[in-house]
């Protein structure tokens, strides 16, 4: 399984993670952040197909629903999170279809999963294959007396080519005025021993 998912500067300050590195064995779960999404009849195939730098075409099956936030979908074997105010509108067994961006968890599965009744594992074994740092241009960032203002991340039309450069390691970086997109495979990992990745 080929994974691409967007990893946010913040997370190495609030200490949820640690910087990646090429090569390095991680244990994560992941969760969408959708633009739309609509239901659709059980008939429509599941599929999930990356479009490039993380943004994704998803069509899935709702696995559970916890809640009025958090929605599991399932596309296969994967599983994915989605967190909305508006989890009550999607229904067990339904199907979606939809585009947004994958992300790291960015806590609210890995800490709170075992208070959910029948946790399904949303944890992955994988490899770090490619890491892109993408820095956010200067128009996006508002500075005033006391500091400043930006986005943690911006769809692809928002930065160009020369914003991005490939980096074997996060180790070292300003984690301030960028974020990254990580390349992940699963392959060989069957069987591994991989603590999760997830530190607080």
């Amino acid at each position: 399984m080929n994974l691409t998912a967007i990893f946010e500067s913040w997370h190495i300050g609030d200490g949820n993670y640690p910087p990646l590195n090429v090569g390095q064995l991680v244990n994560l779960s992941f969760e969408l952040e959708p633009r739309k999404t609509q239901e659709v009849g059980l008939d429509i195939p599941e599929s999930f197909k990356h479009l490039g730098k993380g943004e994704y075409r998803f069509c899935g099956t709702v696995l559970k629903v916890y809640g009025d936030a958090v929605t599991i979908i399932r596309i296969g074997e994967f599983c994915f999170y989605i967190m909305s105010n508006e989890s009550e509108h999607y229904l067990e067994g339904s199907r979606y279809c939809g585009e947004g961006t994958l992300v790291l968890d960015h806590y609210s599965w890995v800490e709170y999963f075992k208070q959910y009744e029948n946790p399904p594992d949303l944890f992955y074994k994988l490899s770090v294959k490619r890491i892109l740092k993408v820095n956010i241009p200067e128009k996006f960032v508002a500075r005033h007396e006391t500091g400043k203002s930006l986005p943690t991340r911006l769809v692809p039309e928002d930065y160009s080519a020369s914003d991005v450069e490939e980096i074997n390691t996060m180790q070292g970086q300003p984690f301030d005025e960028e974020f990254y997109i990580i390349d992940f495979d699963s392959s060989e990992l069957e069987g591994r021993d991989i603590p999760r990745t997830f530190i607080s």
